[in-house]
């Protein structure tokens, strides 16, 4: 099209009117100051650069001009503030105020955010000076308006410079290579028509292009030269222009850029927190990307949720390499690389190696391929030793192989010397009991001569190494820690201990819950574990058929925020408690704070004898839960009876209804605690006199189906069926019993009766 363009071009143009004219100023902004054109770049026979630091509606940068002749062809490169904007480009060619005219608008709109596309000088352009126009924005009508309204944009004005037609033209192409701390190789394309008297080139570390009375920092008649002398980890912007000769020399080209190496380290500790997060390296890194692999330094992936390398590679054809720093001493044999790592939910795998060509992978070898396992940084840490067979020019990497496809982070990477006291791998933990569990470990291939030292703690922060050690000098593997906590987690570490001023670093983290110990009291109002399952809870458990329901719920609670909220849905569901060492003693009582989502709930309070099955389960009282909320009568005590199994477990069932259940301070504590009376009088139904001599009598307005007493051993004694409210007991010894009543509504109620 564009050629067509300039045929159009060649025959009209003797008629365009060249007077110079005003131009309207455009109107921009008034919705959006987002949109603008940050950088541009135009390149020909001379080029233009232009950088804004902020936005303005319109800017008039006519002051910048780039060069070029009838016929030559104009680089344009635009980069927007924001993604999602579009570019228009307006040149005025003919001089008239405006940009009405045919193939005043070269370019546009442009298809994507970054704009590199060129336009041409018609070949019978008359020298002289002419305005460019770039309109940039997200909402720009169509077609475009070179006077505006941009509202979601800006626009910039630029000059064209049409010189008559070179006799010595600008070289192109320029490439930058064997970049080291302090010099590199400049290169380039020749003009078609090579300069008499060869090139000269000028570098800087300042963006300020030289002009035609720039000196250069040297001259060669081949198309490369090195450069020395630069300073390390410094950018460098270079140009080249042809040399026809003494008097003819062509424009300075468009710019290269580099940036030297950094003079190789000793030793390092990068934590990347002055990184700019974002796909970038820090100082003196580099990365090498095959396909879509992904590096990239982010926002709360660190250590301690601060800044960390996140890495990424889905496959063998996207593996992406993180290139260290150049280290002097990376094949002395002496250092190793440490660092810290996770993933995000199942093994990765990264391969610590180097590269004799940082920007080929190709060029990368193994040393240890490291296995990460653990979704925390806290407590992990990875070492590598580096031998000193590595190449001295070598530069250290860490590759993500693509195999497998899992995201790692890594942070806090040293390069330090090897520690001369070898840490012990492979902590492992077992034969837990509620008071005591085996530690294990593999011990280094040097041995430590007094031992190693033992660190354990509930929290996990890990020890470091001027934390003092709960056990030293231990010679057993494995060794037996004891005096634990039961249902208690616990983190244990271990490392070496050569002498007593030479230690190793700390194994990473192992960790343990101990098992329940059976409790003799207990008083739970939940306000201590997260919301969700019962089992959050220690020594807690859950048994349900169909879909059924035991949860912490986080609001509503009767002495706090948090209670269970029980709910069989569409069969059963069972709390199981704790075990307890005096189940069968006949002297406790269950008390607990209930209510339920309609008045009509039961709740089932009885024992299990197979933790596993919820067919196991007897009852022993079941509770009619007629209140709809904590408030009034909502506590419930349950007698539990010497009959219960030693090995039972109490629980807590429901089934039916699909209704929802509430309950919380759950307690086990002697009876003798609440009084006899005071367990009767928290129900419909009591007996009296208790203690009693001959008879009992049984109130309250639930009518009674039937009744059985059972002595200590459990044994039923008497049953008396109907509804008679007043019994015989005479034949009985003096002792304590347990007088079980059977309600006809289904109810049922335990009490523990005392003769005299």
């Amino acid at each position: 099209m564009r050629k067509h363009y300039l045929l159009w071009m060649i025959l009209l143009l003797p008629f365009f009117n060249l007077n110079a004219q005003t131009y309207c100023v455009p109107t921009a902004g008034s919705s959006s100051q987002t949109n603008y054109l940050k950088n541009a770049v135009l390149s020909d026979q001379g080029a233009m650069y232009y950088n804004a630091g902020a936005y303005q509606a319109y800017v008039d940068n006519t002051s910048k001009m780039v060069t070029s002749y009838p016929g030559g062809t104009v680089n344009v490169h635009l980069e927007p503030s924001t993604n999602g904007p579009k570019c228009y480009v307006w040149v005025d060619w003919n001089k008239d105020g405006d940009f009405d005219d045919f193939y005043e608008n070269p370019i546009g709109p442009s298809n994507y955010t970054i704009v590199d596309d060129i336009f041409f000088i018609p070949p019978s352009q008359a020298p002289g000076t002419y305005r460019i126009r770039i309109v940039t924005g997200n909402s720009i009508a169509s077609p475009g308006n070179p006077c505006g309204p941009v509202p979601y944009g800006n626009v910039v004005d630029f000059s064209l410079k049409i010189d008559p037609t070179p006799s010595c033209f600008v070289p192109t192409a320029l490439t930058s290579a064997n970049i080291t701390s302090s010099s590199a190789t400049l290169s380039w394309d020749p003009p078609a028509t090579a300069p008499s008297n060869g090139y000269e080139y000028y570098y800087s570390s300042t963006t300020t292009p030289p002009d035609n009375t720039t000196v250069a920092s040297g001259t060669t008649t081949t198309t490369s030269t090195p450069i020395s002398g630069l300073t390390p980890f410094t950018a460098y912007y270079y140009y080249i222009r042809s040399a026809c000769s003494t008097s003819a020399k062509s424009a300075w080209s468009l710019r290269g850029v580099f940036k030297t190496k950094c003079t190789p380290m000793t030793s390092m500790f990068e934590d990347f927190e002055t990184v700019a997060a974002g796909p970038n390296s820090a100082d003196c890194w580099d990365r090498i990307t095959l396909g879509t692999g992904y590096l990239s330094v982010a926002n709360g992936n660190g250590v301690n949720n601060t800044k960390g390398m996140f890495q990424n590679a889905n496959g063998a054809a996207n593996t992406v390499i993180a290139v260290l720093p150049a280290f002097s001493n990376v094949n002395a044999g002496t250092h190793w690389l440490r660092f810290k790592a996770k993933t995000t939910t199942s093994t990765g795998l990264l391969d610590i190696g180097y590269v004799t060509n940082d920007t080929n992978v190709a060029s990368f070898v193994t040393i240890q391929s490291v296995s990460i396992s653990n979704t925390v940084f806290d407590g992990y840490e990875y070492t590598v030793a580096v031998p000193n067979t590595v190449p001295s020019n070598a530069r250290l990497a860490i590759r993500h192989g693509g195999i497998p496809a899992e995201n790692i982070y890594w942070d806090n990477v040293y390069w330090e010397p090897k520690a001369t006291c070898s840490t012990p791998t492979n902590v492992v933990l077992s034969n837990t009991t509620s008071s005591t569990v085996n530690v294990a470990w593999t011990a280094p291939s040097s041995a430590p001569a007094v031992g190693y030292d033992i660190y354990y703690s509930t929290s996990n922060t890990p020890p470091t190494a001027v934390t003092v050690p709960n056990l030293t000098g231990i010679t057993a593997n494995p060794y037996t820690l004891s005096g634990l906590n039961s249902a208690t987690t616990y983190y244990i570490w271990v490392r070496s201990r050569c002498s007593a001023t030479d230690q190793s670093s700390w194994a990473n983290i192992a960790s343990v819950l101990t098992l329940c110990a059976p409790k003799t009291t207990l008083f739970e109002d939940f306000e201590a574990y997260n919301t969700g399952l019962i089992t959050n809870v220690p020594c807690w458990k859950k048994l349900s058929t169909g879909i059924g329901s035991v949860n912490i719920s986080s609001t509503g609670g009767y002495s706090g925020s948090k209670h269970i909220m029980q709910r069989p849905i569409t069969s059963s569901s069972m709390a199981v408690l704790p075990e307890f060492s005096n189940i069968n003693a006949g002297t406790h009582s269950l008390k607990l704070r209930a209510y339920c989502s309609a008045n009509t709930g039961i709740l089932h309070v009885g024992y299990i004898t197979n933790l596993t099955d919820i067919t196991s389960f007897v009852s022993i009282q079941d509770l009619a839960i007629t209140n709809t909320s904590y408030t009034g009568a909502s506590e419930y005590i349950i007698a539990v009876p010497n009959t219960v199994p030693s090995t039972a477990r109490l629980a807590i069932y429901t089934d039916g209804g699909n209704l929802i259940y509430y309950y919380d301070d759950v307690s086990w504590a002697p009876t003798s605690s609440l009084g006899v009376n005071e367990i009767s009088a928290k129900h419909d139904v009591v007996i009296y006199p208790n203690p009693f001599t001959d008879t009992l009598t049984i109130s309250g307005d639930v009518e009674v189906q039937s009744v059985a007493v059972y002595d200590a051993s459990g044994k039923i004694i008497k049953e008396y069926k109907g509804s008679e409210k007043t019994i015989s007991l005479h034949t009985l010894t003096s002792g304590v019993y347990m007088v079980k009543l059977i309600m006809k509504n289904g109810t049922s109620k335990t009490i523990k009766a005392v003769k005299k």
